[in-house]
């Protein structure tokens, strides 16, 4: 009878066992505050904590060789009542010494949101690693891009180091909690990310779960695809695939500045059978910025999921001029990347445009002006995902940068050249 009981077990578990090819997202859904850090008696950069969050990404294969790593920052939480910390959001319950002006972060505070951070296609095998950190915002020092600079030198070692462990690891004979790694179990060095801070605490950015003298190392959250049906449909205490990164400062020894925050990370995965539906609208005023749109088909992946809908974006339909009519080709890439992937628009006489892929295909429609050689547009996937581009014309070529909806930021850079003769000219 157990044999029975095991065959049945192993039939419904099997397909998680393999690995398989699909899409990942990763959401920011929000934090928990044990302990608030160390702060000036005369609150000036606000009420209890200020803290953002950062989230570096690496993708790699099975054997750890890297294939693209990507950044993604979340604006600051906290006391935003004063005029001077209005780019902030709200959040907290500290109270001025009136018991008014409620905001600001102390121990027992909770905030929760469902923010896409990353979202890629994952190859059979391949290995995402996620490096996120919290930071207790000073609007004095930052030294967080100096951090992540130094992070980044560390990502190929990293993706070496990760990989023949995740080739052993299976979620589910193991202890899910085996999907985080601290840096320096892995012969990462420690950082000072703290800066000067140190010994004397001075007040400054500096990221939480710091040691202290100023030294810090991140943890790791490491997913490979054998394990990912699993983990995605696994409650861990906070949610069906929730994961908890904990900074735990009394932990690692300084009791001076003694924060404690937990930070929670919702894991989705989508076999390419089960292709991702969007994901939620992105909060108001947040800043979000949703993840780049992965590589076009000419390297063999699916073109952008749906990223939100029309969402009351503007249509223009000004007539465009016959100069900037006609094939444009060129590559996209994110961040501060224009490159590598094919990205080519036909941009008709009358306004409208088309986004054609490599193979002349059709992946996108939308609309598109042009004046003082600037060009601006959006375009609509069949699919719903909604993404805007800005442009400057100079000697035949466009160089430009691109984001998700109304944003024509945020998400990379692109260049095209006009072509000689039009290639999708019957595609009207």
């Amino acid at each position: 009878m157990k044999k029975i009981y095991f065959l049945l077990l192993l039939s419904v578990l099997a397909p998680n066992l393999f690995a398989q090819s699909g899409r990942l997202r990763i959401s920011f859904v929000g934090f928990d505050c044990y302990r608030e850090t160390w702060d000036d008696i005369l609150h000036s950069d606000g009420k209890g904590d200020e803290v953002y969050f950062n989230f570096g990404f690496s993708l790699a294969d099975k054997n750890g060789n890297s294939k693209l790593a990507y950044e993604k920052r979340t604006p600051v939480y906290g006391d935003a009542t004063k005029p001077a910390f209005n780019n902030r959001i709200n959040v907290g319950s500290w109270v001025d010494v009136f018991g008014n002006n409620r905001g600001g972060i102390k121990a027992g505070d909770t905030y929760r949101c469902n923010d896409v951070v990353g979202e890629y296609d994952m190859a059979n095998g391949d290995i995402l690693t996620i490096i996120p950190t919290g930071w207790e915002h000073d609007p004095i020092a930052d030294n967080s891009a100096a951090f992540m600079s130094t992070i980044r030198g560390f990502y190929n070692s990293i993706n070496q180091k990760v990989a023949p462990i995740m080739i052993g690891f299976h979620a589910l004979t193991g202890n899910l909690g085996g999907v985080i790694f601290n840096a320096g179990s892995l012969g990462i060095s420690s950082i000072k990310a703290g800066g000067d801070q140190g010994e004397l605490g001075r007040a400054g950015t500096r990221p939480l779960g710091m040691e202290k003298y100023g030294d810090f190392s991140p943890k790791l959250v490491v997913l490979n695809t054998p394990n990912l049906a699993t983990i995605c449909n696994s409650d861990m205490g906070f949610g069906r695939g929730i994961v908890a990164v904990n900074y735990d400062e009394n932990a690692v020894g300084n009791a001076r500045d003694h924060g404690n925050y937990i930070m929670l990370l919702k894991v989705e995965f989508f076999a390419t059978s089960n292709p991702a539906p969007p994901p939620p609208p992105a909060p108001r005023n947040t800043g979000y910025t949703p993840p780049p749109p992965p590589p076009s088909s000419s390297t063999g992946n699916v073109p952008p999921p749906a990223i939100g809908s029309n969402m009351g974006m503007k249509k223009m339909n000004a007539p465009a001029s016959n100069t900037i009519a006609g094939t444009w080709t060129g590559t996209w890439g994110s961040g501060e990347n224009s490159g590598p992937n094919f990205y080519s628009f036909l941009l008709n006489a009358d306004g409208s445009m088309k986004l054609v892929d490599a193979q002349n295909n059709i992946t996108a429609t939308g609309t598109y002006s042009f004046t003082n050689n600037q060009l601006t547009g959006s375009y609509t996937y069949t699919n719903g995902g909604v993404f805007s581009f800005a442009a400057a014309l100079n000697n035949n070529q466009l160089s430009g940068t691109w984001g998700s909806r109304n944003s024509v930021t945020g998400g990379g850079k692109w260049i095209m050249s006009k072509a000689g003769k039009s290639l999708t000219g019957n595609l009207r």
